[in-house]
């Protein structure tokens, strides 16, 4: 494989690398495994585990740091970190931003595809695989887990990984936070949370956290503006040492997104911060309301036997106005509305037995989703409704049965595998038929059995190597299905489902017992690759396009060293490319084949003084499958600082944080094979946000 990498990036990963290991030997940490290895993970093979000891590439992000100096609105503020995972910021949030994940989600127009959503545990994706980031609440974030590679196949639709957020719980002491921060643009985000604990019965306890938010932002570009408010409330009864029901409760108000649209070549260059054409006129926006309510049970039968059963219900509706009229018969119209209700059960029995004196822990779950949505469509008269268009009721059911095995035949081998199947059917029903149009009524049923294995090797009690292999299934989603190739409205019956294999072998260590060391090496094969065949105006369309070969590495290093430094630094390699089709040979659009971060850390506990320096550069990303234009590659760093004090039970953290320090001009993310040449979405020039939080403990 050839590899051009930027000399800027290589500096920036190797002196985190080098500096790590240099004063390696110099300190020894009294449990380095509290502080790296043993970080306890939920959403590899859905039982307790060290990352260190699955054999997946998996990853944690802490609270700290999706919190820290943040603005805490979107995903791309702290999964940057993350290897292998590709967060690119619209600055758009009527699109939202778009993650990729070893170049599965690539091809998206707004929302997240190919990567599976869970906020503790419930789904914030739909039976037909559309995932929804903006719904996930980031004011009192726990932890992320981001797991890539062939063990999200036992999640169903998800090829690319498994993004599962989870919530803090409640603190001992009932404790406020109050927190308000104001930057670029216009930008301020005010948020109130309150959480606590109390007995329940004689033997039980009650937890509760709620947390709400009110966030606005002018936008970088024209025709950019956001107003959000959020709330996220998890509520849990441990009834005795056995049993818990947690109740969560998800809400999201965003009154009025405008859309900005993508850029051309000629218009990026004259201007990154104007409206793409069409904006202003058509005042293209999105409105959106979503509230989304879980039941979480779980019950420990004895020690080697316990069940846990999910259910969930949700309410999404979104108003959205595209840049064109849509007032020819077959167009669908220029404005969508969309109201979905959604929501499913799933339940999971873990037992634990010995066979032959050889621990095994065996996995047996099932799950069910559904998903309703009735979709309109009418003329934008600039801005305004106009004659409908359009109207349909769209069905999705899913029903899957799985089963997990873990093996320990040796004290240094641990074998996992699994399998799943997954039933997917689709159904419209078109209420909008007149004599210049045809019935589009129609329904598609998919099936597959999915398979996936690994082992871990304790090579020492340092050092781990793993290898996995599994099978991928993607269905199309409701929206992939909506428009035919030519962008008109139909079912688009000639979609199939892209099925993928998938091997993956890496190492994990720990060096010198203070630096985290992880490299995985993947190939994975798809067949049918669901690719963009047209995008105009914000409306996209999708077709089958051959085979796909992807070729990577992931790799990271997380260094604590002496004086409260932590050094990390993450790279991701990438080669993926069309095989037998009218494109072969080119690589898949919206995926930058290489991307660096780097990042050091810094905390005074004396003085409660913290600091963070971080950098990321990422090369080119082609716009369309023949690549025919791209996206320049970029470096880009930031700085941020505060301090955190406590004045017995009152605590206070003032912060700032300053975005690209240098100021450069780019390409954030592009609007894959755009008819009209709009493909660019520029990102913001330097920009900054200062905030504080404040806390009282009763």
């Amino acid at each position: 494989m050839r590899m051009r990498i930027h000399h800027g990036a290589v500096v920036l990963l190797a002196t985190a690398a080098l500096c790590g290991t240099a004063r390696a030997q110099a300190v020894m940490l009294p449990s380095p495994a509290s502080i790296a290895i043993k970080r306890i993970v939920v959403s590899a093979t859905r039982t307790r585990q060290s990352s260190f000891n699955v054999p997946v590439s998996i990853y944690t992000v802490t609270g700290r740091q999706v919190s820290e100096a943040n603005e805490q609105e979107n995903l791309s503020e702290s999964l940057k970190r993350v290897p292998g995972l590709d967060v690119q910021n619209q600055q758009n949030y009527a699109t939202g931003i778009r993650i990729t994940s070893r170049g599965f989600g690539a091809q998206t127009a707004f929302g997240v595809r190919n990567v599976k959503l869970l906020i503790d545990g419930v789904p914030a994706t739909q039976p037909d695989g559309t995932g929804d980031s903006e719904i996930i609440d980031l004011g009192d974030v726990s932890r992320i887990e981001v797991l890539s590679g062939p063990f999200s196949v036992l999640y169903g639709n998800a090829a690319g990984g498994v993004i599962q957020v989870f919530s803090k719980d409640g603190p001992k002491q009932p404790t406020v936070s109050f927190g308000l921060l104001g930057g670029s643009y216009g930008s301020y985000r005010a948020s109130l949370s309150y959480g606590g604990q109390a007995a329940f019965g004689r033997s039980g306890s009650f937890n509760y956290m709620m947390n709400a938010s009110d966030f606005y932002s002018g936008g970088y570009r024209a025709h950019s503006s956001v107003r959000r408010q959020q709330f996220y409330g998890k509520y849990r009864v441990q009834v005795d040492a056995d049993t818990s029901y947690t109740l969560l409760v998800d809400a999201l108000n965003e009154p009025d997104s405008l859309d900005p649209l993508g850029l051309t070549a000629a218009q990026y260059h004259q201007n990154p911060r104007q409206a793409g054409t069409g904006a202003d006129a058509f005042n293209a926006r999105k409105t959106l309301r979503h509230v989304q309510f879980g039941l979480v049970f779980r019950h420990r039968i004895n020690d080697d036997n316990s069940i846990r059963v999910m259910i969930y219900e949700a309410t999404h509706s979104v108003l959205q106005y595209l840049p064109f009229t849509g007032s020819f018969a077959a167009s669908g119209g220029g404005v969508v509305d969309l109201a979905r209700k959604s929501g499913g059960i799933g339940g999971r029995w873990t037992h634990k037995t010995r066979l032959a004196g050889i621990p095994v822990t065996t996995i047996v779950g099932a799950d069910f989703g559904y998903e309703d949505q009735h979709r309109k469509g009418y003329v934008n008269e600039f801005g305004t409704i106009g004659a409908l268009r359009r109207n349909e009721q769209d069905i999705a059911r899913n029903i899957a049965e799985y089963a997990e095995i873990e093996v320990k035949p040796a004290p240094r081998l641990v074998l996992d595998a699994g399998l799943r199947h997954s039933q997917e059917h689709f159904s419209v029903q078109d209420l909008f038929v007149t004599p210049k149009l045809t019935n589009d009524s129609g329904s598609i049923s998919y099936a597959h059995t999915s398979f996936v294995a690994g082992a871990t090797y304790h090579l020492t009690r340092e050092t781990n190597l793993f290898a996995d292999y599994g099978e991928g299934f993607e269905t199309p989603t409701l929206d992939q299905l909506a428009y035919l190739p030519n962008g008109e409205a139909g079912l688009n019956a000639a979609l199939v489902p892209a099925t993928s294999q998938n091997y993956e072998a890496g190492i994990k260590s720990l060096i010198a017992g203070n630096t985290y060391f992880k490299l995985a090496l993947f190939h994975i094969h798809t067949n049918n690759q669901i690719v963009v065949s047209s995008s105009t105006d914000g409306r996209t369309a999708y077709a089958n396009e051959g085979q796909t070969a992807r070729n990577g590495i992931d790799a990271s290093i997380d260094s604590f060293l002496p004086h409260h430094i932590e050094l990390y630094a993450a790279y991701s390699f990438l080669h993926a490319r069309f095989e037998n089709s009218a494109v072969a040979g080119k690589a898949l659009p919206g995926v930058p084949q290489q991307r660096i971060y780097g990042e050091v850390d810094w905390h005074n506990p004396a003085s409660g003084f913290y600091t963070t320096l971080d950098g990321q550069w990422q090369s080119r990303m082609y716009v369309d499958n023949a690549n025919s234009a791209y996206a320049a590659g970029y470096f880009t760093a930031g700085a941020a600082g505060g301090f955190r004090q406590n004045f017995g039970p009152f605590g206070l953290n003032e912060f700032v944080r300053v975005n690209n320090i240098f100021n450069r001009t780019y390409v954030g993310a592009v609007v894959i094979a755009a008819s009209n040449g709009e493909y660019y979405e520029p990102a913001p020039g330097r920009n900054f946000i200062v905030g504080m939080t404040a806390k009282y403990r009763f």
